[in-house]
Parts: structure tokens; C-alpha cells; sequence
């Protein structure tokens, strides 16, 4: 991703031995890291998705514990329906007749009717309980799938800040070389004018091809800040306004902490081991639930009718319910209980399944996770002993070509032993700022493997809606 860093040669070592590094005027203020986290986090499109989720299992939850009250169903109808009167006595024995029989149409009119019935569960066996406890074990699983979401915006605004800090320093890399570049030749010109035995007309060749290199470099270093910059500003939601303005030097390293000790902040602190905690719970949860489906559910209920029709009577027996005209609503405890040959469980078996698929996936978890843990562990040591053997190389070497001009100023040096040791110091040097570079990389991604970032999260304000 950032070979455009590396510099090897003469250009390198001759800026940071004979001159400071150029320092570019401000265009705004300088953004630490912590500070581009933070506008990423807040922008960030995934994370606000993943925020979604969240909302999505909240109502969930909240459908899941709705079950524990109260419902209400009702249905209302209308119609054509016979007219009907009430039946009359006649006869010395009292007989009832009834003026429009029902096998007979003595005109029609039309009727209203609502049904309606309010069923509170009393006793599930836990069908309500466990589902709704799994569904809130659901929640705290996309909760941290948020944290999860965090950790991979803020790897990659770190990895696109250390890349800006290298490129820029690149850029300024170029503006000295160019200049002592410059310099050199007009020193060569001059000793060869003079005919000089320290000198020769190759060194001219020689400088060119350095220059060449350079310009290369150069194309790269802008090109490189560029692209970091636009991943900048799109992770933190700058558009495409100037060009964020960063610290100019990384990081030093210090010694990482031992293996075990990031391996017990994964197991403690990485989401994913949260998240299958959870739910483990969940399904266990869900298993319950099947479970409880085998037994009957008790409730309490009201049932009622009104109804009415114009065209027919109200008959006061008690015995006859007409269904286009009457009311009436009366409480009772039931309870409902489905039972079947198979299916029920099925249901168990299914549920049963899925909670042996997490705990396998519990497993492999333990045993990838610590071994993820360890490689980047490792690339952390190795780059930390990197940038420690590589400083001294560079130190020693720029030592190496102070002493090397200081000998061809005196007479006692040749040119050769100068391009020997330019060409040493700037590999050194580049191989030092890529130790630190891949350093502070893998650091960042040693947080994410192990969930560190999130001890470190900052804080978010509560929505006012959301306030109790």
C-alpha cells in the first residue's frame, strides 16, 4: 500500500543529514487521531446501520413482551336480514304463533353486528418469558455488533492517517532533495571545471540517475497523500473540501505488553466472543420456548356481541341468542392448549440444532481467535525490534556521511564514499520509517482483534428521545 515511502538513496539521506525538514504553511488545524475517530464515528454510514439493527431488535423485544398484555380483537359486519316480530299467544291452550316464521320472507332490512373479545394471558409456561428474554439477549448482540462496526471504521481511519503522516513527510523529503540535489551538481560542475582529482564526469551520471529517482519518488509521495487524504476526508465526511492537516512525525514505539495479556482482553473484550455469549443465551432461550409450546396457555377473557336490526324484535328468552340483534358480554378463564404428532418437536429439534451450531461456533472462536491474536501480536514485537535496530543503523550512518563530507572537505575523502554512504543512510532511514509505520499499524489492528478499542470509545450523547 505505501512502497512510495520507502526511499533509498542518496535524496533521503542528504535531506535529513544537511538540512530540517521544510514545514508547510497551515491551511487549518492539525487533527490528531483521536479527533478523526471521533467525526468517523459520528458520520460513519455503517455504524449509523448498525445503529438500525439495534432499533430494529429493541422492537423486537418490545413485540415480544406485548404478549403479555392484554388483546383485543373485534369484527364488525353488516347485511340484509328478514324482518321478524315476537310470537303471540292464541288458543285456549296458550300456544305461541309466530307471525313471520323463519322459512319464511316477510321482507328484509339490514343489521349491524360487532364481535368482540379481550383475552389476558395468566399462565404460558414460559412461552411468553423466554421469548422475550432471548429477544432482549438479541439486542445486546446488535449492541455490540455496533462496537464491532466501530472498530473496523477506526482501523481504517488509522490506517489512512499513518499513510498521510508518511506521504506528506515523503513530499517534504522531495522539496529537499530537489534543492541539495541542485546544489551538489553545481559543486560537481565546478570541481571538474577546475579538473579536480575528486571528481569525475561520471559523478554527473551518477547524480541524474538519483535525480531520476527522486522525481519518481516525488510522483509517488503526491500521489500517495492524495489518496490518503481523500480517505480521510470520505471516512470522516469532509467531502471535498482542502486537505486535512495531520502530525508530522509518527508515533514512537514502546514495548507491547506480553501475548497473554491480549489474549485475555479478547476473550474479555472483542465482540464477537460477546456476541456469541449472548447468543448462546438466546437459542438456549429459544430452546426453552419449543419447549413450553407442548403445554396448554391459561387466560382470562371477555366475550360480547352487539348487535341490532330495525325490522326484528328483541326477544327476552334467555335461552335464545338472536344473532342480528342482541348484546351481551360475559368474563371467563380459559385455556388453550395445541397439541400435535411431530411438529412440536420438530420445532425443539430445530432450536436445539441451531444452539449446538453457536456452541460449535463458540469453539472455533476460541481456537482462531487466540491464534489471530498472536500474529499480529507478533507483527507488533517484530516491527517494535525494527524500528529499535533500524534507528540505530540510520543514527550510525548518518555519522557515517557527516564524516564522509567532512573528509572530502579536508581533501582526504573521495566523492564515492559520499554516494556510499547517502545511498546507505537513506535505505536505513526508510527501512526505520517503515518499521514505525507498520508498528503503529499493526498496533491499531492488535486493538481491533482484541476489542482494547473499546475501552476507549467515546462517549455518545443520549438522544432526547430516548431520555428517561
Amino acid at each position: 500500500m505505501i512502497k512510495w515511502t520507502y526511499l533509498g538513496g542518496i535524496f533521503l539521506a542528504a535531506i535529513l543529514a544537511l538540512a530540517p525538514a521544510a514545514t508547510m504553511a497551515a491551511e487549518g488545524p492539525v487533527l490528531t487521531l483521536p479527533e478523526l475517530i471521533s467525526m468517523a464515528l459520528n458520520f460513519s454510514p455503517e455504524v449509523k446501520a448498525s445503529k438500525s439493527e439495534v432499533a430494529l431488535a429493541q422492537e423486537q423485544r418490545n413485540e415480544a413482551r406485548g404478549y403479555r398484555w392484554p388483546q383485543f380483537d373485534a369484527t364488525g359486519m353488516t347485511g340484509v336480514v328478514p324482518n321478524a316480530r315476537l310470537p303471540v299467544v292464541v288458543g285456549q291452550g296458550n300456544a305461541l304463533s309466530y307471525p313471520d316464521p323463519k322459512n319464511k320472507l316477510h321482507g328484509v332490512n339490514i343489521f349491524g353486528r360487532m364481535d368482540f373479545s379481550v383475552v389476558q394471558p395468566l399462565y404460558t409456561f414460559g412461552k411468553i418469558a423466554f421469548r422475550e428474554e432471548a429477544a432482549n439477549r438479541n439486542v445486546k448482540v446488535k449492541e455490540v455488533g455496533v462496537d464491532a462496526k466501530k472498530g473496523e471504521v477506526i482501523f481504517h481511519v488509522s490506517e489512512a492517517y499513518y499513510g498521510l503522516i508518511l506521504s506528506e513527510q515523503g513530499k517534504d523529503a522531495v522539496r529537499e532533495a530537489r534543492s541539495y540535489l541542485t546544489d551538489t551538481r553545481v559543486r560537481i560542475d565546478r570541481l571538474l571545471a577546475i579538473r579536480s582529482p575528486n571528481v569525475r564526469e561520471s559523478d554527473r551520471y551518477r547524480l541524474a540517475a538519483y535525480e531520476g529517482g527522486v522525481e519518481k519518488f516525488g510522483a509517488q509521495a503526491d500521489e500517495g497523500a492524495k489518496v490518503a487524504n481523500v480517505a480521510l476526508r470520505a471516512l470522516t465526511g469532509q467531502g471535498n473540501g482542502a486537505n486535512l492537516k495531520v502530525a508530522t512525525d509518527l508515533p514512537t514505539p514502546t514495548a507491547p505488553k506480553s501475548l497473554d495479556h491480549y489474549v485475555r482482553t479478547a476473550l474479555e473484550l472483542r465482540p464477537e466472543f460477546t456476541q456469541l455469549k449472548e447468543g448462546l443465551a438466546a437459542r438456549q432461550l429459544l430452546v426453552d420456548a419449543a419447549k413450553a409450546d407442548r403445554y396448554p396457555s391459561f387466560f382470562l377473557a371477555v366475550v360480547g356481541q352487539l348487535a341490532g336490526a330495525p325490522g326484528r324484535k328483541h326477544i327476552q328468552d334467555p335461552y335464545i341468542i338472536d344473532y342480528f340483534n342482541d348484546n351481551y358480554a360475559f368474563p371467563f378463564v380459559g385455556a388453550k392448549w395445541h397439541f400435535d404428532f411431530g411438529i412440536l418437536k420438530a420445532k425443539v429439534n430445530q432450536a436445539r440444532a441451531e444452539l449446538d451450531q453457536l456452541r460449535h461456533t463458540e469453539k472455533t472462536a476460541l481456537m482462531g481467535i487466540p491464534v489471530e491474536v498472536a500474529q499480529v501480536h507478533g507483527k507488533v514485537q517484530e516491527n517494535y525490534k525494527a524500528s529499535l535496530g533500524m534507528e540505530k543503523a540510520y543514527i550510525n550512518a548518518r555519522r557515517w556521511l557527516i564524516t564522509a563530507f567532512s573528509n572530502f572537505d579536508m581533501g582526504i575523502g573521495k566523492l564515492e564514499e559520499i554516494f556510499t554512504a547517502f545511498e546507505r543512510y537513506g535505505v536505513f532511514r526508510g527501512d526505520y520509517l517503515m518499521a514505525l509505520y507498520d508498528y503503529n499499524l499493526n498496533l491499531a489492528k492488535l486493538d481491533k482483534v482484541t476489542g482494547a478499542f473499546r475501552s476507549s470509545l467515546p462517549v455518545e450523547a443520549v438522544p432526547v428521545n430516548q431520555k428517561k
